[in-house]
Parts: C-alpha cells; sequence; structure tokens
C-alpha cells in the first residue's frame, strides 16, 4: 500500500470511527427477555460540583462518629430519612479512611432529647463530650437533608461536614442539589444503579428511582466519599 492510500484510509476511519461513536453514545439500552443490553453507549458521570476538601486526611483522625441524617424541613417527620443513616455509614465505610461508627437515634434521643442535629444546628454544650466518650473519635460526620421534592419534579439537597474535634476543623464538607429528573441524570442513575434493576427502564425517567429515593442517595453517597481527602502516606525511611 502506497504512502497516500494508507494516510486516506487513516483519515476515513478515524471519521468513520468518531462518527459511530457520537452516534452510538446515543444510543439507549433495550430491554430484552428482563434484561437490558447495552448498545455502545458511554453514559454520563455524576460529578459532584460543590466540594471542599483538605489536601490530605487528618492523620490523627483514627475513628470518626456518624451523627443520624437530620435535616430543618417542616413538611417532614424528624425519623423521615432514618432509612437513610445506614446508607450513608455503609459508604463511608467504603472509603477506608477510618473507622466510621453510628451514633443512633436512640442515643441521641436520650442524651438531648432529638433524634438528629443540622449541620447548622447548635450543638448541646455536653453533646461532643458525651459522643468522644460513647465512641472514642477523633471526628463527627454531620450529614442533612435540605431540600426533598419526591413528587412532580424529583429533587433532593444534600449537605454534609466532617468536623474534627481537636482542633476544631472541618477536612471535608459538601453540598449537593440532585435533579433526578433531567434526562442525562437519569441515565447516570440507571448505569450507576445498576443495569439489573428492572424497574428502571430505559424509557422512563427515573421509574425505580421514584419508588425508593433512597436508592438516588445510595449512588450520590458512593461518589461523594471518594472526594473524601486522601489518606496521608506513611514514611518509613530513617
Amino acid at each position: 500500500m502506497t504512502a497516500p492510500l494508507f494516510q486516506f484510509c487513516l483519515v476515513l476511519a478515524l471519521l468513520v470511527t468518531g462518527g459511530a461513536s457520537a452516534w452510538a453514545a446515543q444510543w439507549p439500552s433495550i430491554p430484552y427477555s428482563g434484561f437490558e443490553v447495552q448498545r455502545w453507549r458511554t453514559p454520563p458521570a455524576y460529578q459532584p460540583e460543590n466540594i471542599f476538601a483538605a489536601k490530605a486526611w487528618p492523620a490523627g483522625v483514627k475513628r470518626v462518629a456518624v451523627l443520624p441524617v437530620a435535616t430543618l424541613l417542616a413538611d417532614v417527620p424528624a425519623d423521615y430519612f432514618s432509612a437513610h443513616d445506614p446508607v450513608w455509614l455503609s459508604a463511608l465505610q467504603t472509603s477506608h479512611r477510618a473507622e466510621f461508627v453510628a451514633v443512633t437515634r436512640a442515643e441521641l434521643l436520650r442524651w438531648t432529647g432529638r433524634m438528629s442535629f443540622s449541620t447548622t444546628y447548635p450543638l448541646p454544650p455536653d453533646l461532643l463530650a458525651r459522643i468522644v466518650e460513647h465512641t472514642g473519635a477523633e471526628a463527627v460526620a454531620f450529614l442533612e437533608v435540605t431540600h426533598f421534592s419526591p413528587y412532580g419534579s424529583q429533587t433532593i439537597g444534600l449537605r454534609g461536614r466532617i468536623m474534627e474535634l481537636a482542633p476544631n476543623r472541618a477536612p471535608w464538607a459538601f453540598e449537593e442539589t440532585i435533579q433526578a429528573d433531567e434526562a442525562g441524570t437519569a441515565q447516570m442513575f440507571r448505569e450507576g444503579l445498576g443495569r439489573q434493576d428492572h424497574l428502571l427502564s430505559a424509557n422512563s425517567s427515573l421509574a425505580g428511582i421514584r419508588i425508593s429515593p433512597v436508592k438516588i442517595v445510595a449512588y450520590v453517597a458512593r461518589v461523594l466519599v471518594k472526594t473524601l481527602p486522601p489518606r496521608q502516606l506513611v514514611n518509613f525511611s530513617p
């Protein structure tokens, strides 16, 4: 093959494959006999937008107490988001930054008369000392649902931070709003939650997630904890 002919074939191949990739990325999943056949699709990925993370995980934080998920929404019962508590605990534990231990709603209720505390709510003076005594933690994780619209345009607002107790500083914080009905986001959740979920049909935006909003939080939490500060490398050299 001559050099000009080879160059022509190479350019033609690039044009064809590039165009085909762009065209194929628009193909949806095709349901077939209870599962979905994926047709060369490149799904979008959820990217957190409002994150603060220190350069490194605090070396002195070996254990983190995780408080129950709170909300200040007036039209939602205080324990409505109790199903979110194990979701966040599990996601944080997969980060392997520290040991994450739960402070239960029953414990908070017994200590303070409240089942949860917002990230912005004033804490009782002795609460942190009681948490440290009970868990041995060097930091506390606060989590909150700031907005919740399960009907119409489904939206969930999430806020959280981890506070190192000595010194009093936050190595990680986030505030995110997820518009779950946006078409690209719906496709993203279908991919992230697994193709085997028959409730998430390819032709409806979020059929399965509408049944259980916890699925949104489960996926978002897994992504958010990946933004935690990296652990510091230990130098064993003399």
